[in-house]
């Protein structure tokens, strides 16, 4: 487990990284045989090409704004929104502003 983040204390998973000019920040926050939940930052204009997803998968919207491809469609995200894909779902990243999002992966 990451060091900011301390059993038995409250933290924002937002403010776990900072964003960083022209790239792409990423920390897990759990990682084992079943799952990997982790936070990325993305700078304005970056992004994940279209990838497929190795198991079922959630993203959570921290910070900003972003787009979320996914089989052939366009789907705008925001703070406080969230988008599911499927195990093989091709899908890509890209940050329209700055932006923040945690994934939780299933992993099979």
């Amino acid at each position: 487990m990451n060091e900011a983040i301390n059993p038995g204390k409250v933290f924002k998973l937002a403010e776990l990284i900072p964003y960083a000019d022209g790239k792409i920040v990423n920390m897990d926050i759990v990682h084992n045989d079943k799952m990997k939940f982790v936070v990325m930052a993305f700078d304005e204009g970056t992004g994940l090409s279209e990838h497929a997803a190795p198991g079922e998968a959630i993203i959570f919207a921290l910070d900003g704004e972003g787009v979320i491809g996914y089989e052939g469609k366009d789907h705008p995200i925001k703070a406080g929104e969230n988008f599911h894909f499927a195990k093989a779902g091709l899908h890509s990243v890209k940050a329209t502003k700055k932006f923040k999002m945690a994934l939780l992966l299933t992993l099979e």
